[in-house]
């Protein structure tokens, strides 16, 4: 029989760099923003291929992952971008549009709404945002608090 304590890394690619515990809360206008999407970018050519962020809480916090599943983040200077969009809800008629006969029209259920930026587009891009964060090389890790707005109207 083989017993393996603490083997949960044995799934961690060789060339992922060490972690460090990253927390960010995000907060639009001064309240916390929920289920926003959080995204970390670098120009570091050993961590650009990797993923790093996360989703929001009810509080606006956001525990950062690398690669959808480590913990943490890896050590540098960020890009940090938050998206958040609501998808209105499609009018019933339109799934209750019946179906053409053979030979008979398509009938026209009009357009799908497009969905509401609830973070002004200035913190969709890395070009753009002018969110930063600086990650060090400590096993503390970093909180932060970042403040984004709403677009303007």
């Amino acid at each position: 029989m083989f017993v393996c304590g603490g083997c949960s890394n044995e799934y961690r690619p060789g060339d992922l760099p060490p972690l460090f515990p990253v927390t960010l809360t995000i907060l639009r206008d001064g309240q916390p923003l929920d289920h926003a999407m959080v995204t970390l970018y670098t120009e570091n050519p050993s961590i650009v291929k990797w993923t790093i962020g996360g989703e929001t809480d009810a509080d606006g916090k956001a525990v950062i992952v690398t690669h959808g599943q480590f913990h943490g983040a890896p050590a540098g200077a960020f890009k940090v971008c938050v998206l958040k969009r609501e998808y209105p809800q499609i009018p019933a008629e339109r799934d209750a549009a019946p179906m053409p006969s053979v030979g008979g029209a398509i009938p026209q259920a009009g357009p799908i709404p497009p969905p509401i930026d609830l973070v002004d587009p200035l913190f969709f891009s890395p070009e753009s945002t002018p969110l930063e964060i600086e990650i060090p090389r400590q096993k503390k890790g970093v909180a932060l608090t970042l403040n984004v707005h709403a677009p303007k109207k």
